[in-house]
């Protein structure tokens, strides 16, 4: 499914807002001052809207202290997800204290589509 199908997806069971999560232009301005790229889906879904998604919730963009080279986006419960900000990929890390990043999923993509459906599980632990 591309994003536009899942962003038309989220709309479609009511978990879309029209305000933007993040506006390109502020997206612009990190990637300038962090010398990186965000990877295009990354843009398109958080630039089109704002998604109700359980318990979790995208963040602004912060660098890690605990995981340098990695940039902070999102939280669910106690997990953190970030892109590695030197763009050797485009996979999205699952970041936990004490613990090792683990790739969660190859691109952005595929992480949201695994996010909107996990929690859009009636059995969701809120």
């Amino acid at each position: 499914m591309a994003f536009e199908e899942l962003i038309e997806k989220m709309k479609q069971t009511g978990r879309f807002n029209p305000g933007a999560a993040f506006e390109s232009s502020d997206l612009d301005i990190w990637e300038s001052e962090h010398n990186m790229k965000l990877p295009d889906s990354f843009r398109t879904i958080l630039t089109a809207g704002s998604y109700d998604i359980a318990n979790f919730y995208f963040h602004p963009l912060k660098e890690s202290v605990d995981f340098p080279g990695f940039v902070l986006f999102a939280r669910w419960n106690d997990d953190e997800f970030a892109l590695k900000i030197d763009n050797s990929d485009e996979a999205v890390y699952v970041l936990l204290k004490g613990e090792q990043p683990y790739r969660k999923s190859d691109t952005f993509q595929e992480w949201f589509r695994t996010m909107a459906d996990l929690t859009a599980r009636t059995n969701n632990p809120e």
